[in-house]
């Protein structure tokens, strides 16, 4: 019997019986919230916090605040199938929980509070979250599910080094934080994506009769992780360099080899799976804008960017989300209409953001403006289907 075939324990709110739950309602306020404050902050209606300056303070929350939600959701949820162990839920995940708001309220008062305050308080959430992971790995001797602790790990050094930046302590520019941030994210999804994009378009295959025969070769998956992780020390050495742009191209050419032989044109019909083999996509895209960024002008380095964070950061996690939490609320993995219209608005955010660059001035803010208001849109959808699902208990009566 596992986990989530136990029957339920009355006590305690629904929303901490898993970690998915308070995580990925999180994501959702969060992914919303922080898109309409920076979007008041681009018209002047509102003052970045502090020392930080808007454009700053805008990528912080989304790759420090966001991301890190949808991971913890994630693993908090993944780590306890993957060993047979019960999951961190309660008191402990209430703690997480609060870790990660004061995170939030930390950089939102950051003309308030002392600097250290502000970055020892953000940048605690993902060690705390390592700490409730590793233990049961460690003791379950599940050595291949560690290695989400190097990008973890990583990313909280680049918070920091990001908040120093900002502080003048550092001398980093908060763009080099960014891209360095980005490819770990992407990182984390070259090895997460690669185990459940693959299943998932399998299990949908034997479930209509038909041969999955997909091709997930060993070789191909170690270059496109090792080329990625080869990219990101260069990116943290020398930004923009020759070197980081080549190993890009590298790991984007892995990227289509990848998703190329995952059956995608088998799967058309299935939004659900769609939606990831179009993350995966857009990750191998943005790799390569990334790259050719480095190497000529004529390319601007926010193309890119966004391609990979909108793209592949974006639709990945509103994909694994709105996935994940039928699943494990015992509803059935079918998508509701709102939220097929959601990914199709998400995506039309990601195309008016790609273009923005090339516009003329006068259209740039409306563009970006747009492209924002799309992105929260879709997140309100994501709310309105999901925050009850995530607040109440399994309607089957069984733990999760």
């Amino acid at each position: 019997m596992s986990e989530n075939d136990k029957p339920r324990n009355s006590g305690g709110l629904p929303i901490l019986a898993y970690g998915f739950r308070p995580f990925f309602f999180l994501a959702g306020v969060h992914g919303l919230v922080a898109i309409l404050l920076w979007l008041a902050i681009q018209v002047d209606s509102l003052s970045s916090p502090g020392h930080w300056p808007g454009a700053t303070w805008h990528g912080h929350e989304m790759l420090f605040g966001y991301a890190p939600a949808v991971l913890a959701g994630f693993l908090l949820t993944a780590v306890p199938n993957w060993i047979g162990v019960p999951p961190v839920r309660r008191a402990p995940l209430a703690a997480l929980v609060v870790l990660w708001l004061a995170g939030r309220a930390a950089v939102a008062l950051a003309g308030h509070l002392p600097v250290l305050v502000v970055t020892i308080v953000d940048a605690a959430f993902l060690p705390a979250l390592m700490l409730l992971l590793l233990p049961p790995l460690i003791a379950h001797k599940k050595w291949r599910n560690v290695i989400f602790v190097v990008p973890l790990s990583a990313l909280t050094l680049t918070n920091l080094a990001l908040h120093f930046s900002v502080a003048g302590e550092l001398d980093v520019l908060p763009r080099d934080a960014f891209i360095v941030a980005t490819g770990l994210l992407v990182l984390f999804i070259t090895v997460m994506g690669g185990r459940i994009i693959p299943s998932f378009t399998a299990n949908v295959l034997r479930a209509r009769g038909e041969t999955p025969g997909l091709r997930n070769y060993a070789p191909l998956n170690f270059f496109a992780i090792g080329s990625l992780a080869a990219m990101i020390v260069a990116d943290a050495v020398a930004p923009l360099s020759y070197v980081g742009a080549a190993l890009s191209l590298l790991a984007a050419l892995a990227g289509v080899a990848r998703v190329s032989g995952w059956g995608w044109r088998r799967i058309l019909d299935d939004p659900l799976l769609w939606i990831l083999h179009a993350a995966y996509l857009s990750l191998a895209v943005g790799l390569a804008l990334k790259g050719v960024s480095a190497l000529t002008d004529a390319l601007p380095l926010d193309v890119g960017l966004h391609m990979l964070t909108i793209g592949a950061v974006g639709l990945m996690t509103y994909g694994v989300m709105t996935r994940v939490i039928l699943g494990h609320t015992g509803r059935t993995i079918k998508l509701r209409p709102s939220i097929l219209t959601a990914y199709f608005i998400l995506l039309a955010a990601l195309v008016l953001r790609l273009i923005a660059p090339f516009l003329p001035d006068h259209l740039y803010n409306g563009d970006v403006h747009l492209s924002g208001g799309l992105w929260s849109a879709a997140f309100v959808l994501f709310l309105i289907v999901y925050a009850p699902m995530l607040w109440r208990a399994r309607p089957d009566g069984k733990r999760g």
